[in-house]
């Protein structure tokens, strides 16, 4: 009789031991998915240390939408989950992002900047865009798709990187298109760069540019058409970010632009050939006047500028000093805006009354539906952010490294204890505005009514149906 009483103690043990054995299985399971966000000094799966040091890694990222393999140059931050894309010029080499060799952008964007660097590699003469067709015989570019919902899944799955809480910086060719990208995704991007553009391409003149460079730089002659269809078509007035600049305003954003004055310092004489020099003069000039107008514009349509003065030509040395001269601006505007977790949409008056939307799964809470050719009155919006901070921390990482195998010096770790709360948004009747929904999920059932506006465009004003 004294064996059960015996048996019954021990058996409660185990089960007991059991439960423990579980629980701190789960919680050790979440403290390594913790430490994925941050620690610059650990080497991701699938990726190898770059040659420019500085915490630099290479990693190798599959798109679905391109059907290839692109490398994307990643300096993890120091614990916080925000990001700053870093898009390459015309000239984008297949091997490596020249934000690594030009431009020392790990250095700028030091550990103390607590930001996760993000330089994807390729794409040269893509626009940074989706296109219609090839490019040439056979280059598929899916640019948008792989830049806003394909890496934005990977980055946060293996650097703990916000899909809400990034900054976009282009130059020369990938300055528009940077502009165009925060425009089109504001879900993702809340701050954006752009340095040297050339902001109006959709007209003859702009048109004839994007033709000239693409046929000189990788004989892509049929981008003229295969990229956004005929030139004046929707596409093209959707990819011009100059007239889709009260989107930024409409959505918080902050635009920080410079250009060079189109002369040539010292530095940059000494390391160029003379008929570079030229072409440095020259492409500078054009983007410094493309830069005032879009200044204009964009006071025009009362956006967020903070404007850089920067000196030079149409070189890295330019834009290397740009970098540098916005990283408070754009590190401030990351922290001061709110993430969106909804946008509006403009329609033109030949869409009103159909329900065509964009089918692409936006990589946030909040789902991007782009419809049409925006129309020339832009919706207003204003947004109070509430106080619900949210806070993640970041844990040594289980497995050391070893002092061979890690580049660059010690970096502080340090925990990212702060996140933008969501904001409320209020869309003026006068505006054509439909609110996205969450990600995955049908448009919300509203109340349409319709009003004329300037020219042959009707607005659009959906009311929510409880």
């Amino acid at each position: 009789m004294l064996r059960p009483a015996v048996v019954r103690p021990a058996a409660i043990i185990i089960a007991v031991s059991v439960v423990i054995f579980a629980l701190t299985a789960l919680l050790s399971n979440d403290n390594k998915a913790q430490a994925l966000t941050g620690h610059p000094e650990v080497l991701r799966p699938g990726c190898s240390w770059d040659s420019s040091k500085n915490f630099v890694q290479n990693c190798k990222v599959y798109s679905k939408a391109s059907g290839k393999t692109i490398i994307v140059q990643i300096r993890a931050s120091s614990g916080s989950d925000q990001g700053v894309y870093l898009l390459d010029g015309m000239r984008a080499r297949e091997d490596r992002s020249a934000w690594t060799t030009d431009v020392q952008a790990a250095r700028v964007y030091d550990g103390k900047s607590d930001t996760t660097l993000v330089m994807p590699v390729g794409g040269a003469s893509s626009f940074y865009t989706d296109w219609n067709g090839p490019a040439g015989t056979n280059t598929n570019f899916k640019q948008e798709t792989f830049l806003t919902s394909e890496l934005p899944d990977y980055l946060a799955q293996n650097f703990g990187v916000s899909k809400s809480n990034n900054a976009i910086v282009g130059l020369s060719m990938s300055a528009g298109p940077a502009v165009t990208l925060a425009e089109k995704h504001p879900e993702q991007f809340k701050v954006v760069q752009a340095m040297s553009g050339y902001y109006q391409t959709n007209n003859p003149l702009g048109a004839l540019g994007v033709f000239a460079t693409q046929s000189l730089v990788s004989n892509y002659t049929n981008g003229i058409v295969n990229m956004w269809g005929p030139p004046g078509s929707a596409q093209w007035q959707q990819n011009d970010s100059s007239q889709n600049l009260a989107k930024l305003k409409e959505n918080g954003q902050v635009l920080i632009i410079s250009s060079g004055n189109a002369f040539l310092s010292p530095q940059e004489m000494a390391k160029l050939k003379p008929a570079d020099q030229v072409s440095a003069i020259l492409l500078e000039a054009l983007s410094a006047v493309s830069t005032v107008l879009l200044q204009l514009q964009a006071a025009q349509a009362g956006v967020s500028v903070v404007t850089i003065p920067n000196y030079g030509g149409h070189t890295w040395e330019n834009w290397g000093r740009g970098l540098a001269a916005g990283k408070q601006n754009l590190l401030d505007g990351l922290k001061a805006t709110p993430p969106v977790t909804q946008k509006t949409v403009v329609l033109a008056a030949n869409r009103i009354g159909t329900t065509e939307s964009s089918s692409s799964a936006s990589p946030t809470p909040a789902s991007s539906t782009e419809s049409g050719a925006p129309s020339s009155s832009a919706a207003s919006s204003s947004a109070a952010p509430s106080s619900t901070p949210s806070s993640s921390s970041s844990s040594a990482p289980s497995s050391s490294t070893s002092a061979s195998s890690t580049p660059g010096a010690s970096t502080d770790v340090s925990a990212s204890t702060t996140a933008p709360s969501a904001p409320s948004s209020s869309v003026a009747p006068s505006a054509a505005a439909v609110p996205d929904t969450a990600a995955g999920s049908s448009a919300v059932p509203c109340a349409t009514t319709t009003a004329p506006a300037q020219g042959s465009t009707a607005v659009a004003t959906c009311v929510p149906v409880p």
